[in-house]
């Protein structure tokens, strides 16, 4: 099933695809025939266009994407590296990798890139690489399932995208829940928020939840997020910490 093909009830937003080429005018034919590619099979897709990996890094620190069709040969640094960063931080995010060289094949299948265009490439080609692409969409939207969430604030019923929540607070009673558009002050314990946002979010103490992507880096017991914040490593929760970023 893809996006525009609904059960009755239930609302999802478009797949973000990204296309990063240093190109502008490969970017621009890759986006045509993406567009081409969805309107044929029906697929609801948004577009991003990157020029640079520096351009992309900055977009993925507030921003989400599903997939990315990547150049290997961007300049100063290359697709490989840029992709082998994104298997680290955004484990979710889908790469294929569109380049004109054959030789970088086995280093790109070693991050797990779902496919590999040559170019120069037909829509064909592209068209059968992008339903790769939606059928691991959809089996990774299934083994999640938790893409939403519904919350009740000032007695209204909410719902929230769970890729848009940065990190959730405790203060007093009440649990704020950061997304990148505004905040959300609601009565419900961040244990039991815990338990229905998803596997995206990491419990750093008793009052704070993080999405794993935001963090920038721990030194000590102090998680140092990509906005800026830190947030303090509680002792009881520093080796699921620990093994949540950087691995067991």
């Amino acid at each position: 099933m893809n996006k525009l093909e609904l059960p009755e009830g239930k609302l999802e937003m478009p797949y973000q695809i990204g296309l990063c080429d240093d190109e502008n005018y490969q970017l621009k034919v890759n986006t045509l025939f993406l567009k081409e590619i969805a309107s044929k099979n029906k697929y609801d897709l948004e577009y991003h266009e990157f020029t640079s990996g520096k351009q992309l890094r900055n977009y993925l620190e507030t921003n989400n994407l599903d997939a990315l069709f990547l150049d290997i040969d961007l300049g100063e640094e290359t697709g490989i590296e840029i992709a082998t960063w994104i298997a680290r931080k955004y484990s979710h995010i889908i790469t294929v990798f569109v380049t004109g060289h054959r030789e970088f094949a086995v280093e790109a299948f070693e991050v797990d890139a779902v496919g590999y265009l040559v170019k120069p490439y037909d829509i064909k080609k592209m068209e059968n690489v992008m339903k790769k692409v939606i059928t691991q969409l959809e089996k990774n939207a299934h083994d999640q399932e938790v893409h939403e969430i519904v919350i009740t604030e000032e007695n209204i019923k909410k719902k929230i995208d769970c890729r848009d929540i940065l990190y959730i607070q405790r203060q007093v009673t009440k649990s704020i829940i950061k997304t990148q558009n505004r905040n959300y002050q609601i009565y419900e314990p961040i244990s039991s928020l815990c338990e229905r946002i998803g596997n995206s979010f990491v419990r750093i103490n008793q009052g704070e939840v993080v999405r794993i992507s935001l963090i920038a880096g721990i030194r000590g017991n102090i998680v140092y997020l990509k906005n800026g914040m830190e947030m303090a490593i509680g002792r009881t929760y520093r080796k699921s910490v620990m093994e949540t970023y950087f691995g067991k």
